[in-house]
């Protein structure tokens, strides 16, 4: 299989492209390809391009889109996840495995527990790292349409928001049981920050429809409990 990359422009078969700074650096300084090397292209808009690389210089990087093939590898169902902030790396983590998991979308959160708090150009900088890191996260496992990214929002706004079958995440509730998801178009899923849910904003996910279950009788951290949960609704469904 060849390497993969993302580039947000229009591709056409046999019509060379010059590939933008970010896989072109990917390609000419870090994996060092050669000229007639295969790869693998997409846009984002849905399927791929088969391409061979026509040059590899200083300043340009030049492939040729071979055939395309219209190839959707996106979970069965949308599932937005409402993602509370996580401190250093481990917020890298669950976006990470969120896009690997089929997260269809993903909404950045501040909660009452919420222990990072991103202003002007560190929370930019931020965004501008997790849409990277989405990006990788799809060459490697094969999306081909990357995951939406909005936020901070505050958890009020996002419950308001919220459609589909709505569920939280909560230690000590019952677990989800497979009928729950039947005749589900759409999930929004809301998983816990580091210090947990407080008693007040429960009760307000309640009545916003939310409906609470466990995953086992764990206590699972904040990075690890989208990629279990997503990988649960996957299962059941």
């Amino acid at each position: 299989m060849s390497r993969r990359f993302f580039d947000d422009q229009p591709f056409a078969a046999q019509q060379p492209v010059a590939l933008g700074a970010g896989p072109s650096h990917h390609i000419a300084k870090v994996l060092r390809m050669g000229v007639g090397e295969s790869l693998t292209l997409f846009n984002g808009q849905g399927g791929e391009w088969s391409a061979v690389l026509e040059e590899v210089g200083k300043k340009a990087v030049i492939a040729r889109p071979l055939a395309f093939t219209d190839v959707d590898r996106t979970a069965p169902l949308p599932v937005t996840l409402g993602l509370p902030l996580i401190k250093g790396d481990r917020m890298d983590f669950a976006i990470q495995k969120a896009v690997e998991m089929g997260a269809a979308a993903i909404r950045v959160l501040n909660t009452e527990r919420t222990e990072v708090r991103l202003k002007g150009d560190r929370e930019d900088k931020k965004f501008d790292h997790w849409r990277q890191v989405i990006i990788s996260a799809c060459e490697q496992c094969g999306l081909n349409r990357p995951p939406t990214l909005e936020g901070p929002l505050p958890l009020n706004d996002f419950l308001a928001g919220a459609g589909g079958l709505k569920l939280i995440a909560h230690p000590g509730r019952e677990p989800l049981r497979p009928e729950a998801l039947a005749g589900a178009e759409a999930i929004t899923l809301l998983t816990g920050p580091e210090g947990g849910f407080s008693d007040p904003e429960l009760a307000a996910a309640g009545d916003a429809g939310f409906l609470p279950f466990a995953l086992g009788e764990r206590v699972l951290r904040a990075e690890t409990a989208p990629v279990a949960l997503l990988g649960a609704l996957w299962a059941l469904r």
